[in-house]
């Protein structure tokens, strides 16, 4: 008689306990398609917003310093002269990471302004460098410091 009431009593908390499982997943599943359906217009209009912003940010120059700051203004990217030294694209394009002092990463930049052969980088006037340095926002003096340009014209030479 005892172990008939001791299973019936197991039994009754089992049931006990499923029912509330079943009560919290029931309420549980509920909220969340609840509030899913709340926010999900709200989480529309933020993407929005956010495309937006990042359409925005690519079209301003990063680098701009305001007055208020003691900084000068930056009003227009300096621009790098192609008739010295040539135009070139991604079909005639050199592995500029043979010069010492340009990785991967700075051939990426340097490909990014208009810069892919030796050649180019061989004729680099003084005024050219300073751009150069300007537009890949790298360290200053480390075209001079790592002599790009002679190892460029080494290159060439050995390419032909």
């Amino acid at each position: 008689m005892m172990t008939i009431f001791l299973a019936s009593k197991a039994l009754f908390l089992v049931e006990l306990f499923l029912w509330m499982l079943g009560a919290f997943l029931i309420g549980y599943f509920f909220s969340w398609n609840f509030l899913r359906k709340k926010y999900q217009t709200e989480i529309a209009s933020q993407n929005e917003t956010i495309i937006e912003l990042k359409n925005e940010m690519q079209s301003t120059i990063r680098a701009r310093k305001t007055i208020d700051r003691g900084g000068i203004e930056i009003r227009e990217p300096k621009k790098l002269n192609f008739s010295n030294i040539g135009i070139a694209n991604e079909t005639n394009k050199d592995d500029l990471t043979l010069i010492n002092g340009i990785g991967g990463f700075i051939e990426k930049k340097l490909n990014s302004i208009g810069i892919y052969t030796y050649d180019q980088i061989s004729k680099l006037s003084g005024e050219d460098i300073i751009t150069v340095t300007d537009l890949i926002q790298f360290f200053p003096g480390r075209i001079v410091r790592d002599n790009w340009i002679g190892q460029a014209k080494r290159l060439i030479k050995n390419k032909s």
